[in-house]
């Protein structure tokens, strides 16, 4: 079920000065920030709390001050999944902030992985209906499932009796209350933020999740030379309690780091 995709977002030009001071990370001043210019530019495709078109989503912000502790000023672009990598394979962008290195990098040859987890992201199941249940992508070989079209590791393991595929979350949800969908797939404090949001009623999220996938940072391999400094920062900012931090203030729980 393929629709028209919206349009998507310019680049956000948010630097990793402008990260929180609470955080123990640089603050600059909103004119120096402005003139600065973006060195590298990343896509996402996902959406608040974690990402966001002004770069200040929870895993933006790690993402900005690990570059900004390799001496880089990192910018956000948000764009629907598949062409966030194909931008980033082609050279277009400098790479995509979420992905499943073993999906991603047998099919776009351009990409390498920052080899060190930045989100274990949890892929939950939404429904409707009250006798919906499903506690493993087993269970759905009965349902009409429906997910964003780009999410390689649910395009390769989701088995359904029918399967709805959209160009984004805002066409995602609206399937469960129209009927056309039993169960739809999304990370879940995104899917919670964005049912609230949407103001649809009655939608709640199956725990536990039906998948949990550790993502990670992808790169244009012109970046190759900042895969190890990056991976590094990465775990100094989980080890310093800034990761931590950054979901916490915005009312949410970490999880685990490893």
């Amino acid at each position: 079920m393929n629709r028209v995709p919206s349009m998507s977002a310019g680049v956000a030009v948010f630097l990793a000065a402008t990260v929180l001071a609470t955080l123990g990370w640089a603050v600059s001043s909103p004119l120096r920030a402005a003139e600065a210019a973006c060195q590298v530019v990343i896509g996402s495709c996902h959406r608040q709390p974690l990402s966001n078109a002004d770069g200040t989503g929870i895993i933006d912000r790690v993402a900005i001050e690990a570059f900004r502790r390799v001496g880089v000023t990192a910018c956000i672009e948000q764009l629907p999944c598949e062409r966030s990598l194909l931008n980033a394979d082609a050279g277009v962008t400098d790479g995509d902030i979420l992905r499943i290195p073993s999906v991603v990098t047998a099919k776009y040859a351009n990409l390498v992985v920052v080899p060190e987890v930045l989100y274990a992201l949890p892929m939950s199941g939404f429904v409707s209906r009250p006798n919906i249940q499903a506690r493993g992508l087993d269970d759905l070989a009965k349902q009409r499932v429906g997910y964003v079209l780009g999410w390689k590791i649910l395009e390769e393991q989701v088995r359904a009796a029918d399967i709805l595929r959209v160009r984004g979350p805002g066409e995602l949800f609206p399937l469960l209350p129209e009927g056309k969908a039993d169960i739809v797939i999304y990370e879940r404090a995104t899917g919670l933020y964005l049912v609230k949001e949407l103001g649809l009623k009655g939608i709640r999220v199956l725990d536990p999740p039906l998948l949990v996938t550790p993502q990670h940072l992808m790169l244009h391999r012109r970046h190759q030379h900042l895969v190890e400094p990056l991976a590094a920062a990465i775990r100094a900012i989980k080890a310093d309690g800034s990761y931590a931090a950054a979901f916490r203030q915005a009312g949410y729980q970490a999880p685990a780091t490893k």
